[in-house]
């Protein structure tokens, strides 16, 4: 196969299996680029390892958002759909007219979505963790693949659960994320005064002071996730006056260096949102992650909570507990990628049905 023909297949399957049923626009884009070489031309200078869709796509996004007036920049808006007869042609006068400025974008940035819509399914993981630490010492949250921090920021957001508002001390009455639950009984009582001093890892952190890097990670929003792009903006402005601690570097160098400065008497859980894969490769990134932790449990007792697909078609959430150089993981819950829904597994003690599971 060639590299053309492999590339038009990536694009191919990102319309069918991400953008079919969430974005109408993304969907025709993709297979509009799937089918025209000039198109493939440029897409191919995307930075090895990115995904060449999102990021294609989202310097388009960027370039509309900034202020281009190419007839394009209409359907992005969400107020009209893109005839698939036109798009061939738009699509490819757009990239004529930008090829330079889309060319260094793909170059030489990289996809790092934030999503804060996962705190919503992270929230009742805490709690849990909690739960299972009945002592009174803090916890420090470690988030591994932290992008711009955002989640780091978890208690200044205001949850909806299918109803149930959730305000903690700090939250932000108009940041408010809402996820249905779609069964059991997630807990949702904590006390967020017992977590200290997070820390997120990030080979790239993005400067939340830097305006155009913000404009970038707003930018690899889909157009019609009008939603998910106002709560981004208004974690952002939280972010900008409270800047999250970030250790810049790759993780497999940091997480040791966490675990011996954390003071023993605090609980360290390291998360990883969809993170993962991007840190430790694939296939075997989550076996991995497994013999690092518990080659560092030799040390002090160390907890997990990671999201992710794990080969499984519905996104699935694990806690895990490593001591000793002993690892137990269990599938507490089945969530969205966006964080919109919640199927919460785990029994009131934290552990999951049937005891352990593999993920």
């Amino acid at each position: 196969m060639t590299e053309h023909a492999k590339l038009a297949d990536v694009f191919e399957r990102f319309a069918i299996q991400q953008a079919a049923g969430k974005s109408p626009l993304y969907e025709t884009l993709s297979r509009t680029v799937a089918r025209t070489p000039e198109l493939l031309d440029l897409a191919a200078d995307t930075q090895p390892g990115q995904p060449a869709p999102n990021m294609l796509l989202g310097a388009i996004h960027h370039i509309i958002r900034r202020g281009s007036q190419h007839p394009l920049a209409t359907y992005f808006t969400g107020l009209e759909e893109l005839p698939e007869a036109r798009a061939g042609a738009l699509l490819t006068d757009f990239c004529r007219r930008h090829a330079e400025r889309i060319r260094q974008t793909i170059s030489t940035r990289s996809v790092q979505t934030n999503e804060v819509g996962r705190c919503a399914v992270l929230l009742p993981a805490f709690a849990a963790l909690q739960q299972q630490l009945d002592d009174s010492h803090p916890i420090r949250i470690v988030d591994v693949g932290a992008s711009a921090g955002l989640n780091l920021l978890w208690d200044r957001y205001t949850y909806d659960y299918g109803g149930h508002r959730l305000s903690l001390p700090a939250s932000d009455p108009d940041t408010e994320l809402f996820c249905e639950i779609k069964g059991g009984t997630p807990p949702l009582s904590l006390d967020v005064a017992r977590f200290v001093r997070p820390v997120g890892i990030e080979l790239h952190p993005v400067d939340i002071t830097d305006h155009e890097a913000t404009e970038w990670l707003v930018s690899l929003t889909w157009p019609e996730q009008t939603t998910r792009m106002h709560t981004l903006n208004r974690a952002l402005t939280l972010a900008a006056r409270t800047p999250p601690t970030i250790l810049a570097g790759r993780a497999e160098d940091h997480l040791a260096d966490v675990v011996t400065e954390t003071p023993p008497d605090r609980h360290l859980v390291f998360v990883f949102s969809w993170s993962i894969y991007q840190i430790f490769g694939s296939p075997g990134g989550r076996e991995r992650l497994v013999d690092t932790l518990a080659g560092l449990s030799q040390h002090r007792p160390l907890h997990e909570i990671s999201i992710g697909h794990f080969g499984h078609n519905t996104p699935r959430m694990i806690m895990a507990s490593h001591n000793g150089g002993m690892s137990r993981s269990d599938v507490v819950a089945h969530c969205d990628v966006y964080g919109t829904w919640l199927h919460w597994l785990a029994k009131p003690s934290g552990r999951a049905p049937g005891g352990r599971e593999n993920p």
